[in-house]
């Protein structure tokens, strides 16, 4: 771009634009966690279940990464205003749609659609933001401004809409997230004149084809992951069908961009170490932090806590993100080695996993809880950005979008596999549980016949004698499967604090043990 001409009109202030900008990043934000706000509430307006409502997050994330392939060469085609006006629009147009339905099979559709104008509209104004940031590494800090939205995103959005689903309803809750695309649109027309940021590129030879194999792809493999316990996995049709779609598509795409002269992914940059490296630790950060859900999820059918009150509770979390954030973003503007941020950084999520561990007991407070939350927070904060400046950092310029596709990739990747241990882990682990907390239990035994008497003489007195019978029974039954669950989520953050130390270990260790290999001459891989 000419450096003496703006993308703003000559009367708008310096002091406003970069908080402009900022404040225009966060509405494709909220598109993200939409249906997460209250999870209950979107699963009983739709009348589905709790994973239905994931693998509507995962067809947005596999659009997410299908519209960066194509996000330069559109960007590049449009005028900076013109581009923003069309996309938000776009995104008002599909939130319209949303409200207006409750069929899980257009929503899923319409999902793709946010999924895609959520990055292309959403992308474009970070390039902006690192315009207005007066710093040699301007790049580095537009990026902590866009990933502390990322992680503390779901929140904030969460407490936006937290009024709408409590007072309102369904359509009601899509509609402050529209209202806050008309911001956008308001910044767009007051503030940006139309001139572009570069060199106009035509929409020629772009490869739809191989959009649409990706897309079809992940989302394939996202039902495999997220519905695979639901159908006893390779046992039913919808599950080996799916994962041969998967295979399919997804080796049409690869094939794809081998042939063709101008692929989207330059299958090259797997051939770097930090890419490599990074996508490791990435897809093991992702494995750590999605356990977290567990925690929200104890919250909510074990201590039955109210869902306002959680969000309230996540702000501690959200603190320490921003701590996290922070912290690491000194250090790496002062060049401190990634080594030493990324082992202190999984030292810190290992920790929190550790500190977890205590807190699952029927009678845990809000700060008891609190303490792992914040240590948590600054952990997922500390690694979260420097994972993705060092992909980033080790690639030739021309291999730097595909180097950040890989960052969005893996994160599609962790979260549903992250997803689908934890959901199984946890699944194994109650049944588990509840069986030999069953078999444990003892009439003749002072405490359970008290428990069982107490449980009696509450539904005796409304109801009669089998029916009272009954619903102690099922009490009973709550509370062991509770008592399972808080003993399960014992032994998983137990497993993943070991996981942290053992990656900790790897990080420290890594330099020493290649110098050793190197001097004894054993090849190292």
């Amino acid at each position: 771009m000419n450096p003496n001409k703006s993308l703003y009109y000559n009367w708008v202030p310096e002091w406003i634009k970069l908080p402009m900008m900022i404040l225009a990043m966060f509405p494709h934000l909220m598109l993200m966690s939409l249906f997460h706000s209250n999870t209950t509430f979107t699963a009983s307006a739709l009348e589905i279940e709790a994973e239905d409502i994931q693998y509507f997050l995962s067809l947005m994330y596999g659009a997410i990464v299908v519209a960066l392939l194509i996000f330069q060469r559109l960007f590049a085609f449009f005028r900076v205003r013109t581009y923003i006006l069309l996309t938000c629009s776009l995104s008002i147009l599909v939130l319209l749609a949303i409200s207006m339905t409750r069929d899980p099979f257009l929503i899923g559709i319409l999902r793709v659609a946010e999924g895609i104008f959520c990055v292309l509209e959403g992308a474009c104004f970070l390039p902006m933001l690192m315009m207005q940031i007066r710093h040699t590494k301007n790049r580095t800090i537009a990026y902590f401004f866009l990933y502390t939205f990322m992680l503390t995103g779901s929140t904030i959005t969460t407490s936006l809409l937290k009024e709408s689903i409590m007072d309102y309803g369904w359509e009601d809750m899509i509609h402050v997230v529209l209202y806050w695309h008309l911001m956008v649109i308001a910044i767009a027309l007051l503030f940006l004149n139309n001139n572009r940021l570069g060199k106009k590129f035509p929409l020629y030879q772009l490869d739809l084809a191989s959009c649409l194999f990706l897309l079809i792809s992940l989302s394939c493999a996202a039902y495999v992951l997220i519905y695979g316990r639901k159908y006893y996995w390779f046992e039913h049709s919808n599950i080996v069908i799916n994962f041969a779609l998967f295979l399919i598509f997804g080796a049409l795409f690869v094939i794809k961009q081998y042939m063709v002269k101008r692929p989207l992914f330059h299958f090259e940059v797997l051939k770097y170490k930090n890419v490599i490296i990074g996508v490791i630790l990435f897809f093991l950060f992702y494995i750590i932090r999605s356990s977290l859900n567990n925690v929200y999820t104890v919250m909510a059918n074990v201590w039955k806590w109210p869902w306002h009150y959680i969000i309230d509770i996540q702000y501690i979390n959200v603190i320490g993100t921003m701590l996290g954030v922070g912290s690491s973003g000194i250090l790496l503007l002062r060049d401190v080695s990634p080594k030493y941020i990324f082992g202190s950084g999984f030292l810190i999520l290992s920790a929190s996993c550790f500190l977890f561990v205590p807190t699952f007991y029927p009678d845990t407070t809000s700060w008891t809880i609190g303490l792992p939350l914040f240590i948590q927070g600054i952990g997922q904060g500390w690694l979260f950005t420097p994972l993705v400046i060092y992909i980033l950092t080790g690639v030739a310029p021309h291999h730097v979008g595909n180097a950040g596709l890989m960052g969005t990739t893996v994160r599609f990747w962790s979260t549903n596999i992250g997803f689908s241990l934890v959901q199984n882990i946890s699944y194994l682990l109650n049944q588990k549980h509840f069986i030999q907390l069953e078999q444990t239990l003892n009439s003749s035994a002072a405490q359970t016949a008290h428990y069982w008497n107490t449980l009696l003489d509450k539904y005796t007195g409304i109801h009669g004698d089998l029916l009272a019978n009954q619903l102690a029974s099922k009490s009973l039954s709550v509370t062991v499967s509770q008592q399972a669950s808080l003993i399960s989520n014992m032994e998983i953050f137990t497993y993943l604090g070991f996981l942290g130390v053992l990656i900790t270990a790897l990080i420290f260790l890594f330099g020493p043990a290649k110098a050793i290999f190197m001097r004894l001459k054993i090849p190292y891989l």
